[in-house]
């Protein structure tokens, strides 16, 4: 050591104070790179008291802790130069100290943020308030503690320190940190997820760290206590661990931009795709979304492969039809996912390595144009999607929901355009259309939007205990106008049509089977054709689809005289009616008030539904049940009943009369009749998914090769049956309907002795009564019922009971064309003539 720094800075002086402008520029940089890390993590954290949570709050804290304080602090000492810049008199770090003031500031900043993160999305403003002041006071009391624990553990220099500027600086630390944490959670509640608002936080976290650094630094003073004995590059070894750190750190960042963007890529070719996702809402309307802004959802297939040109996947397709009524009734089909899982494994649909986890990324694009089984594959993918997502929300099938009404259009941003007609009114043209077009006016006729992307929703609505048991598996409940703008980016729609969608789910969610428990009344069946000519349309209440317009004649059945009086309309239009109720003499006779009030309900009738074509319809005097076969073992539950005013609409006359009134395809109102609660239909549906579904397992080897070598799952097949045996019978789930249904399952023929052979077995147990008159009994011959237990009766399954809809509709025919009438059942004739 040189003598001349021994005199020229002897023990107990304070050398001079000087700075490196650069280093102190890049201390702040350094800060700013791990505070901009820490939002980061944590805006793509998960909430919730998992491990997983735990973890990635760790991560936040380690980078908050570690880079933002702890690197900048050594980088912004490295530009503090003591004296004339003699290596024996800098400043040089204790190896305990330095590992010590590391430790200490990730553990309280990982306590505060624990704290945020668990108690902030409280519904109580006082919880949520603490919450971020204890997050910020740690915060602001690590970034104090490392810097002078830090600073003691320097080797060579006893520190002399202005408690004012201490108290100016941890303000600083606290303050900022407050601001900082409070605008993240703040702006984090709402989904704002804009990268330069978590730029703005990351940009006051820095100035937190580094304010409170520079601030203590100008009130410090270094009092020398001995020289440094060795070379002294040893003074940059803290140095280049902190820069280590902070390369590390942006490593991170940009694999988060690059995770970002694949995200971002991923949603939107899944606006492109069939998707399923699920819209559950809480006690107050909220939707359930991820951290992200996203509700669960899983790609079922990349497309709906149609059988014409033509046809079309929507709410009157009967594949859609089928996965109505499915949704309805989950445990009808819960037991087939194992076997739908190894049938699309054998077919190459779903492609699995090690286990059956299914992501929108292993399903199969194979071409299924000339494959005759697409549409059970489609719906075994419906259904192992479904069973997915409900592993993921860890909870069970049955517990989904329903599927919504229709088939909502997704990725319609991504090739729509807008003109200005002559009129200057605002024209939405599909891009292919209006990019090969040269006349453009073929297109204001009709203006079209083709979306590339289908999303089928479940919807349900959940109590508080449901509610707050998903919010701790990572997912939050947020209001439309939080989460808005990023549903609507990564479905591709704009963000009217999704608030007017979100809308009807939730409506939907809330939505009661609109079956009345009892009493008479009157509706009107009007249908018309629909615009593409592809089948009826039915016209229905908008709140409740799933009745007709329909007022109450009477609170209880009507007796036989009401009967005949009404049957004296049967035939008669509603004018008619109206006009010949109004030709009786006014009496007090019972029978004239019921004609008077039967001439009041008609006027309610033409109140609800105030439809031109329903003044010319025929009145039937046949009484149909409203729900048919909803009973209870032997209890009936709706003995409600009904009489109809049957009318066709003219297909130029599509516009309706009323905004509470809408059109549905009257093939899905026949869904809609064939899946209220309590309905037989469930049964005999699921007995033919059943029989369906594991036949498709038998015949696997007859179907597509497989893509690639599929491993065999862990899950067995309790239906699944040699392949040696054939398939058994197949008969379309609903007879009735018309040749559309063609073609939605199997309907190859065999014997019935094979059918039987299922596990289901289509075996139907009834309990019968037989009564016996006991001759010689000593009360003279009465009649004793006696229970002589229950007896097996092996048949084939019933089929499914004609609804209320089919009813209708012969009545309807019948009306129209006399010779039909002479086929509509027996039940049907009661009152007709």
């Amino acid at each position: 050591m040189d003598s001349d720094v021994r005199t020229k800075y002897p023990i107990g002086s304070r050398p001079a104070i000087s700075f490196v402008p650069y280093l102190i520029f890049c201390s702040y940089l350094v800060s700013l790179i791990g505070a901009f890390t820490t939002v980061e993590l944590l805006h793509r954290r998960v909430s919730g008291s998992g491990w997983r949570s735990w973890v990635q709050v760790g991560g936040c804290a380690v980078s908050f802790g570690l880079v933002a304080i702890w690197c900048m602090h050594f980088v912004g000492n490295r530009a503090i130069i003591l004296g004339d810049g003699e290596e024996d008199i800098q400043l040089y770090y204790s190896s305990t100290y330095t590992a010590v003031s590391a430790i200490i500031p990730v553990v309280v900043i990982y306590l505060g943020l624990l704290i945020a993160d668990k108690f902030y999305n409280r519904k109580r403003a006082l919880v949520r308030y603490s919450a971020l002041v204890v997050c910020g006071v740690c915060a602001g009391a690590a970034v104090t503690e490392m810097h002078y624990l830090g600073n003691y553990g320097t080797t060579n220099y006893r520190l002399i320190i202005s408690w004012s500027h201490v108290a100016g600086a941890a303000s600083i630390a606290v303050g900022a940190c407050l601001i900082s944490f409070g605008l993240f959670f703040h702006w984090s509640g709402h989904w704002v997820n804009f990268i330069w608002r978590r730029v703005v936080v990351a940009c006051f976290l820095a100035l937190a760290v580094s304010g409170m650094h520079w601030t203590a630094a100008a009130g410090t003073w270094y009092e020398l206590q001995g020289y440094h004995e060795g070379p002294g590059r040893e003074r940059n070894l803290n140095l280049i661990i902190a820069l280590c750190l902070c390369l590390f750190a942006c490593a991170v960042c940009f694999l988060l931009g690059f995770l970002k963007q694949r995200q971002q890529r991923m949603l939107k070719d899944r606006a492109q795709q069939v998707v399923l996702a699920v819209a559950t809402f809480d006690v107050d309307g909220r939707l359930l979304v991820s951290q992200g802004g996203l509700m669960p959802c899983q790609t079922i297939t990349r497309q709906f492969h149609q059988r014409t040109f033509d046809d079309e996947f929507n709410a009157s397709h009967p594949v859609f039809h089928w996965l109505f009524r499915v949704s309805r009734n989950w445990t009808g089909v819960v037991d087939l996912i194992p076997t739908m899982r190894e049938h699309l494994q054998s077919t190459g649909y779903v492609q699995t390595t090690s286990s059956p986890t299914y992501t929108s990324e292993s399903r199969s694009s194979v071409d299924s144009g000339d494959d005759p089984s697409y549409s059970a594959t489609f719906r075994e993918l419906f259904c192992v999607t479904a069973y997915e997502i409900a592993r993921s929300l860890d909870t069970s099938l049955q517990n989904m929901g329903t599927l919504f009404e229709d088939v909502l259009t997704t990725g319609t941003l991504l090739n729509r355009m807008t003109y200005y007609n002559n009129c200057g009114k605002s024209m939405i043209l599909a891009e292919e259309v209006a990019t090969t077009t040269k006349d453009v006016e073929a297109g204001i006729v009709n203006p079209i939007l083709f979306g590339k992307g289908q999303l089928l929703v479940l919807t349900k609505r959940v109590d508080t205990t449901e509610a707050n048991r998903l919010e701790n598996l990572g997912y939050r409940f947020a209001k439309i106008d939080q989460i808005g703008d990023q549903l609507a980016r990564s479905l591709q729609i704009p963000r009217d049509d999704l608030e007017n969608q979100v809308g009807r789910l939730d409506a939907f969610s809330k939505r009661e089977p609109a079956i009345p428990r009892s009493g008479t009344y009157l509706a009107s069946f009007l249908i018309q054709p629909s615009p593409t000519m592809r089948g009826l349309d039915v016209v229905v209440p908008r709140a409740t689809p799933d009745r007709l317009p329909m007022v109450k004649l009477s609170a209880d059945e009507l007796d036989q005289q009401q009967m005949r009086l009404l049957a004296t309309f049967n035939g008669l239009s509603l004018d008619d009616c109206l006009t010949q109720i109004g030709q009786r003499t006014a009496t007090d006779t019972k029978d004239d008030m019921f004609l008077e009030k039967f001439r009041n309900r008609i006027h309610d009738l033409l109140r609800d539904c105030p439809e031109a074509t329903l003044n010319r319809s025929i009145f039937s005097a046949c009484q149909l049940d409203i729900a048919h076969g909803m009973t209870s073992g032997q209890k009936v539950l709706s003995p409600a009943t009904m009489f109809a005013f049957c009318g066709i609409k003219e297909i130029y006359m599509q516009s309706l009369q009323s905004l509470t009134l809408r059109t549905i395809p009257l093939s899905f109102f026949q869904a809609n009749l064939r899946s209220y609660p309590g309905c037989p239909d469930h049964a005999i549906f699921a007995q033919k998914n059943h029989k369906e579904f594991s036949s498709l397992v038998r015949v696997a080897s007859n179907a597509k090769t497989p893509a690639a070598h599929t491993p065999s799952t862990k899950w067995p097949s309790r239906l699944a049956r040699s392949k040696s045996k054939s398939s058994p019978s197949e008969t379309p789930w609903q007879p009735s309907d018309s040749s559309s249904e063609k073609g939605l399952v199997n309907t190859s023929s065999a014997s019935t002795s094979d059918a039987a052979s299922h596990a289901w077995a289509s075996i139907m147990v009834t309990s019968t009564q037989n009564v016996t008159v006991d001759e010689g009994s000593s009360n003279g011959g009465n009649l004793e019922m006696r229970d002589l237990g229950v007896r097996s009766e092996v048949s084939v399954a019933e089929t499914e009971s004609p609804t209320l809809a089919d009813r209708l509709m012969s009545i309807t025919s019948g009306f129209r064309d006399p010779y039909a009438a002479k086929a509509l059942p027996k039940d049907l004739h009661y009152g007709m003539s």
